[in-house]
């Protein structure tokens, strides 16, 4: 495969790995940290990466744009190009032929990302993720069910929680350019999830669930249980006043 460095950020490298079959974007670490494990991001705007149709200056600033939140972190993340239009065609077809070529692919890029990992003295997990991604759910399920002994799911969010801190600035580095990206005025763990639409709704979803599941209920609500108690007293009273009566 060639090998051609795309840009550099303040801890990872930006790569791009290609042949006649497969390419793809690596995010390789070279600054603190010594291991990493795959991971892997089915995108369907993959075809915006692809230096075929694009120039080196849009796709720059889009590798850019998406990796620049997660240089603080051990993450080394792969993005796939594939020159024969199957991912668009595995979000819409369920089709067993293409989920194995699909398959014989993947195995192709982790190999390929594994030898030039190795090769610039970074020791590889044996486990590889798969972020999630709805548009690719019944692949990726097929998937990583497929290999679980060696891939799981992961969500960006998961990724980034396991180490590292925001820093005000992140600074990038291509052969002509530099870039300096804005700062962050409230630095979170929580603003490198927004980049994921997908991942970041999934999450949203879940929260919702726990805030309906916990929220107390208000006095309005137990209104109902209130006039239950009134007219159970208004009928003891009603009852004691008529027994007076035929009493009397």
């Amino acid at each position: 495969m060639k090998e051609t460095l795309i840009c550099s950020l303040e801890k990872h490298n930006i790569y791009y790995l290609n042949d006649a079959n497969v390419s793809f974007y690596l995010f390789v670490p070279y600054k603190e940290f010594n291991d990493t494990n795959i991971s892997i991001r089915l995108k369907s705007n993959y075809q915006t990466y692809d230096l075929t149709k694009n120039s080196i200056e849009t796709v720059t600033n889009e590798l850019i744009n998406y990796y620049k939140n997660l240089d603080n972190y051990n993450v080394t993340l792969i993005l796939p190009v594939f020159y024969d239009d199957i991912l668009n065609r595995v979000r819409i077809v369920d089709d067993m032929e293409l989920y194995q070529r699909l398959d014989k692919y993947l195995g192709y890029i982790f190999n390929s990302a594994y030898l030039f990992l190795t090769k610039c003295n970074i020791k590889v997990n044996s486990n590889i993720y798969v972020i999630n991604n709805d548009s690719f759910n019944k692949f990726t399920n097929w998937f990583v069910s497929r290999y679980s002994n060696r891939i799981e799911y992961k969500t960006i969010l998961e990724l980034v929680k396991e180490n590292g801190t925001y820093n005000n600035y992140n600074v990038m580095e291509t052969p002509n350019i530099n870039f300096v990206v804005g700062k962050d005025d409230e630095p979170t763990i929580d603003k490198t999830v927004e980049m994921e639409l997908e991942t970041f709704d999934n999450i949203a979803r879940e929260v919702s669930k726990e805030n309906n599941v916990k929220r107390e209920p208000r006095l309005a609500e137990s209104g109902g249980f209130v006039s239950y108690i009134l007219l159970g007293i208004i009928t003891f009273v009603v009852s004691i006043a008529l027994l007076y009566f035929f009493i009397k």
